[in-house]
């Protein structure tokens, strides 16, 4: 009766399928969300900036900042191109692995066509083992190879047995292989192998979790922080007709200029001044 049997990847070979895998699978995605965007580019022109002094301190300090966020964009392109490259190099590799099972076919193994006659089988057979024997000087697994490609050629039994299972002495062993070296299963390594696995599924994976869920959980997918819109919503469902006065007093009220939650908001004293001014001017 047929039994099963399990095989971790003694070569390496295997584990190239797996690791190739869960690699492409981690890549893709951090590629879509790392990439940088294309920015639009504006105009230097002066009718197209702001006079008012506060927003022209902005402006040249994002500007000031260009070549710090274009060296950081440079760097990562640089390095998902070759993490791409990398995957390419994986999967070239793969490419190469060699399948280890491989159909028993004794016609292959002789040497003759798969309708040759028992005559032409049988002086095949004398021809290989003239030149195979072991008493020769030939190789012995070999010439086992031929004898036992021989039997399944011409006793009825074997022959069946290779139709029906592949196998000329009947079923045989199920492999199946586990695409991880076995030194990784190795119980010298298996406290290592535990930290590994802790630190990764434990603690970084988590975390990283817990970050992305934080950061998309306050965001709409325009990148808007949701309590901002709950507060458009909220006041454009009261209010039918919005003067401008109002408009700015919403708009200055949304989450984004909250230091608490945009650590790039400075306030200023010169706010209290100057923001007055400008709302009894849209009156």
């Amino acid at each position: 009766m047929a039994g099963m049997k399990f095989e971790y990847d003694e070569n390496g070979g295997k584990f190239f399928y797996f690791f190739l895998s869960v690699y492409a699978l981690i890549l893709v995605p951090a590629t879509y969300w790392l990439w940088p965007k294309s920015e639009k580019k504006q105009s230097l022109h002066p009718e197209n900036i702001s006079s008012y002094p506060p927003c022209r301190d902005k402006y040249h300090l994002l500007r000031a900042s260009e070549p710090r966020r274009r060296r950081r964009t440079i760097f990562v392109k640089i390095a998902l191109l070759t993490a791409w490259i990398i995957l390419l190099i994986l999967a070239y590799r793969v490419s190469l692995i060699e399948t280890e099972h491989k159909e028993y076919d004794p016609f292959m193994t002789l040497d003759v066509d798969q309708g040759a006659s028992i005559s032409e089988i049988k002086r095949a057979y004398r021809e290989l083992s003239k030149k195979h024997h072991p008493d020769r000087g030939g190789d012995p697994e070999k010439f086992a190879n031929i004898a036992k490609a021989y039997k399944t050629l011409t006793d009825e039994e074997s022959k069946n047995n290779w139709k029906t299972y592949g196998n000329p002495d009947g079923p045989g062993v199920t492999h199946f292989g586990i695409a991880l070296p076995k030194w990784l299963v190795d119980h010298k390594n298996s406290l290592f192998v535990l930290l590994i696995y802790t630190g990764v599924f434990m603690i970084v994976l988590p975390v990283i979790i817990c970050i992305w869920w934080q950061k998309s959980a306050r965001y709409a997918g325009d990148h808007i922080l949701i309590d901002t819109i709950r507060l458009y919503h909220y006041f454009l469902r009261k209010t039918a007709l919005i003067s401008i006065k109002r408009s700015l007093l919403i708009l200055s009220a949304s989450a984004e200029f909250d230091r608490r939650r945009n650590p790039m908001i400075v306030d200023r004293p010169s706010d209290n001044i100057e923001l007055p001014e400008v709302t009894l001017n849209c009156e």
